[in-house]
């Protein structure tokens, strides 16, 4: 930890190691926005970081000690190891080192900030909520797990309003160090257990989390999760429930195309939101957000305007393709709530057949949820699965494969194919007019999506 922050007026020049990544880069279109001169370094080229460049940031591909010359403060992600030339470097020449929970800290903690945190729905309950400010007039800031095209196409930055809606991340416990005005809790279940170690240790954090709100911080959090009902009663301030049984209801679900009609009751009375993307566990997203945005003053109609011209965020249920009558459609669903959310929600538009793809993230997570994935792809009628992704560094290999979970899976056609080759080639072989197809999976199987997307238009292997 560094006293000095990215914010202090004498850091002019700040070099982010692991700039090409989502929470990264948000970071750097922040301190952009802000005037700060900012380099940064990763492994791999990505739109983002390339989106930055083009803005004046300095992107260096690799890692060596040379990178961090006249940076002020060096910040990092974790997945960055400590032995980076980076931080040699920076540790030899006197620079402060922080980590990216510190950064975004100092960039949040001294506004009226709204906190998304949960299980599931982070990115587009956070999305959502931004883009009801935005459309109040509110210019608020943000810094957002994927790009919002209603946001100008961007995952982060710092407007000229009072507020700012963080996507707040528990993994390394980086939400432990946010100190929001309003704190939503989406939902809570295991995850991140190769980082937590245990439920229990997970559910602790979360209890942090809720212990240490400031004593006027309201906290929105979903009411019929009986595990996150239990975590946000503990706050000494006010809650205001969403969901079933909650402040915040709905009151009828009406499926259909893009999205369901929602009729919503809340405080200020009854609401009509017609929502532009499918799924009920989007529908608790919207009314999360639209609880959250209450707080910050914004007037129920005027939000359910703007959610109902929100247009998607990355990777979340994002329409890649609609050619000769196949969509094509990409989703970060990776663990089995989300996929079985995700499948449900693409029925509501009246497929012929959903093909899903899976690309399961981490061997040790395909592991501890291997029972809760055997029915989660129930609604689909094929089911192929690509290898595990487990990033360079993360974990140890402990001999699981997704052969191992496509034999398992309660699903007639469940299969592992060994490349995204031979899974394009299987699918668009099989493809007819009217099929959906369901892309899932950590950013890794993008590329997978990004294939069938070109063959599908080219009017190949039809």
């Amino acid at each position: 930890m560094t006293s000095l922050q990215v914010t202090d007026s004498v850091v002019r020049h700040v070099h982010i190691v692991g700039i090409g990544g989502k929470g990264m880069s948000a970071i750097g279109a922040a301190l952009l926005d802000m005037g700060k001169t900012v380099s940064g370094s990763d492994l791999e080229r990505s739109p983002q970081a390339e989106r930055l460049g083009r803005r004046g940031a300095r992107i260096n591909i690799g890692h060596c000690a040379d990178y961090i010359a006249d940076a002020d403060i060096v910040i990092h992600s974790s997945a960055i190891p400590p032995e980076n030339p980076e931080f040699a470097a920076a540790r030899a020449a006197g620079v402060p080192i922080g980590t990216r929970a510190e950064a975004v800290a100092a960039l949040f903690n001294d506004r009226r900030g709204i906190a998304v945190a949960g299980t599931h729905g982070k990115t587009t309950t956070s999305a959502l909520t931004a883009t009801v400010l935005h459309g109040a007039g509110l210019a608020p800031s943000f810094l957002i797990g994927a790009d919002v095209p209603s946001l100008g196409g961007v995952n982060g930055k710092m407007d000229t309003g009072a507020w700012m809606v963080l996507e707040a991340d528990e993994f390394d416990d980086a939400f432990l160090s946010y100190r929001p005005r309003v704190a939503v809790l989406t939902h809570l279940e295991p995850d991140h257990l190769d980082y937590f170690g245990s439920v229990a240790r997970m559910v602790a954090a979360f209890e942090t989390f809720v212990d240490q709100l400031p004593g006027d911080a309201t906290l929105v959090a979903r009411r019929d999760v009986a595990l996150l009902r239990g975590v946000a009663e503990r706050h000494s301030s006010e809650v205001i429930w969403f969901g079933p049984g909650g402040d915040w209801r709905i009151e009828h679900y009406q499926p259909g195309i893009p999205g369901p009609t929602l009729d919503i009751s809340g405080p200020r009375g009854p609401l009509v939101v017609r929502l532009p993307m499918p799924g009920r566990h989007n529908a608790l997203n919207a009314l999360a957000a639209l609880a959250a945005a209450s707080l910050a003053g914004v007037n129920s109609t005027e939000a359910a305007r703007s959610i109902e011209a929100y247009q998607g965020a990355e990777r979340r249920l994002q329409f890649r393709a609609n050619v000769q009558g196949i969509r094509i459609l990409e989703d970060y669903a990776h663990h089995p709530t989300a996929v079985r959310a995700s499948l449900q929600a693409v029925r509501e538009l009246n497929p012929r057949r959903v093909i899903a793809i899976f690309q399961p993230l981490l061997q040790s997570r395909t592991q501890e949820l291997f029972d809760d994935f055997l029915s989660a792809f129930q609604d689909a009628d094929e089911v192929l699965l690509a290898d595990i992704y487990s990033p360079p560094g993360r974990e140890e290999p402990i001999g699981i494969c997704s052969a191992d979970l496509a034999e398992a899976l309660i699903h007639p056609t469940a299969e592992a194919l060994a490349s995204f080759e031979a899974i394009a080639d299987r699918v668009l072989t099989e493809t007819a007019e009217g099929d959906l197809i369901l892309v899932m999976g950590p950013e890794s199987i993008t590329p997978l999506a990004d294939r069938l997307v070109a063959r599908v238009s080219k009017g190949l292997d039809r």
